[in-house]
């Protein structure tokens, strides 16, 4: 063999090699794990224009089952299986991914490496007429009376599939409620309440069609005031075997639970966003992914630091 073939050969060895930058390992599951889900309001356009860094934590993450919500209504699932290919291009099993139709620039997103079947009773979700009338009512220029007014007839953002997850059938919701209010009373605080209750009782009726294994929901809450609108969705006290179950997140620091960055705006950091699960799930870890209260250690481990993490989103994504 010549001297330069030789070169050619050990050049072509050190290309092959990993390198140093893709060293990053996944954030570790909890002993007894059948399934990874998780849940993040990832900003609309920020999923394209943080691209490469979404897909580094979404690596890191490393879950199965994966919940997108205030996804934008210009984009489809193709769009999103682009990005998510980019998370391990060799694997032998596409993305599967499910994109709402329902929500006038909020929509919901699934993804999965296994078939997803929409449910068809989540392509629309109308706003009751009563909330139409009252919205109606509500002091705007023209420009916020036509962006109302289109909002509304876009209908709740929301979407729900039908999934297979760790030898179970699943029936999964996303949601995206309505954001914002200064006050209990406030408009945006009783359409958040009408669109838990339209959701849950949507969700009641193909609960006892479909007959699953197990139920989760999960999404951007918007619980500015208070959790009334995350109860809704859990359902009545009385029915336990459809009560749903709030998994309890919290910062790799243990200590932390918001999983909205308020800091800069009028609303203080606080959790809004949930995981919801029937009984018939057992939580094995619920981590609220964040580098920034994640040790230099975990940080390194995960490849991910918090000045290039903040910029993606507001929310910090559930993970179950």
């Amino acid at each position: 063999m010549s001297r330069q073939a030789l070169y050619w050969l050990i050049g072509l060895w050190l290309a092959l090699l990993p390198h140093a930058g893709n060293s990053a390992e996944t954030w570790p599951r909890a002993a007894g794990t059948d399934f990874r889900a998780m849940v993040w309001n990832v900003s609309r356009e920020s999923f394209y224009e943080h691209r490469g860094t979404y897909v580094a934590a979404l690596r890191a993450i490393n879950a199965d089952f994966m919940i997108f919500d205030e996804m934008s209504g210009t984009h489809d699932a193709n769009d999103v299986a682009g990005v998510l290919q980019e998370i391990d291009p060799a694997h032998p099993q596409a993305w599967q991914v499910a994109y709402g139709s329902s929500g006038y620039n909020q929509r919901v997103v699934f993804a999965l490496r296994a078939p997803l079947e929409p449910l068809r009773q989540f392509n629309y979700l109308p706003y009751p007429p009563r909330l139409v009338a009252r919205l109606r009512k509500v002091p705007t220029n023209p420009q916020q009376r036509e962006w109302l007014d289109a909002n509304l007839a876009a209908g709740i953002g929301s979407f729900a599939v039908e999934a297979r997850l760790g030898g179970r059938r699943i029936i999964a919701v996303g949601v995206d409620l309505q954001c914002c209010g200064d006050s209990d009373g406030a408009w945006e605080e009783d359409r958040r309440h009408v669109e838990a209750r339209e959701i849950r009782t949507l969700l009641d009726r193909v609960w006892t069609a479909r007959s699953p294994d197990a139920v989760i929901v999960a999404g951007d809450f918007n619980a500015v005031r208070g959790l009334r609108p995350v109860n809704l969705l859990q359902g009545k006290h009385k029915r336990a075997e459809l009560r749903l179950a709030i998994a309890e997140a919290k910062h790799a620091n243990g200590v932390e639970v918001w999983t909205w960055d308020g800091r800069g705006t009028p609303f203080p950091s606080r959790p809004i966003d949930y995981m919801l699960h029937s009984r018939e799930l057992s939580v094995r870890q619920a981590l609220v992914f964040d580098p920034e209260t994640m040790s230099a250690d975990e940080r390194k481990r995960v490849g991910l630091e918090a000045d290039g993490f903040k910029p993606l989103s507001e929310h910090r994504p559930v993970v179950v």
